[in-house]
């Protein structure tokens, strides 16, 4: 291929990615301004990538199915579930108050009564409720900690909340 052809192969590229960035940038602006405007114009969104962060004079929201960890602001004496993979992450900040939300799928069957067990042993005072003969949902709490489970069928959401 000749130097010439090269070059508008290689400029052809590059306008189309800066096209692409460019809608890219145009529908994340158009999304943030729809739901700036649907809460408030108090609030200020921010949309990137697989990330929402919504913050306004109350708190914030974010969140994130980028990230597959369990996070590292969970307090200790909250067991980590271990179970299943990680499809999202949100979290919530009102006042002195945190809660994290976290979706799980491919979950094995006995994964919410060990789950149950790992809490019990860390100190919560735990409840549980099968419903609808496979799904079940989980309470514990210890101190101002409260962690509920919920799932079946390979599915799972845990929340994890701080209230003061």
């Amino acid at each position: 291929m000749s130097l010439i052809k090269k070059m508008h192969v290689f400029i052809l590229a590059f306008a189309v990615l800066v096209v692409l960035n460019c809608c890219k940038n145009t529908s994340e602006k158009t999304g943030e301004a729809l739901i700036e405007s649907t809460i408030g114009n108090d609030a200020d969104v921010d949309l990137e990538d697989e990330k929402i962060v919504i913050e306004t004079k109350e708190g914030t929201f974010t969140s994130d199915t980028a990230n597959h960890s369990w996070p590292d602001e969970i307090p200790k004496s909250v067991p980590e579930f271990l179970d299943g993979k990680i499809v999202n992450i949100s979290t919530r900040e009102l006042g002195a108050s945190k809660n994290w939300n976290l979706l799980f799928e491919e979950v094995g069957d006995k994964a919410l009564s060990d789950y149950k067990t790992k809490l019990k042993e860390n100190g919560f005072k735990v409840s549980s409720i099968t419903m609808g003969g496979t799904n079940t949902q989980i309470t514990g709490e210890n101190n101002d900690l409260i962690v509920v489970v919920m799932g079946g069928d390979g599915m799972v959401s845990l929340s994890v909340g701080i209230e003061d």
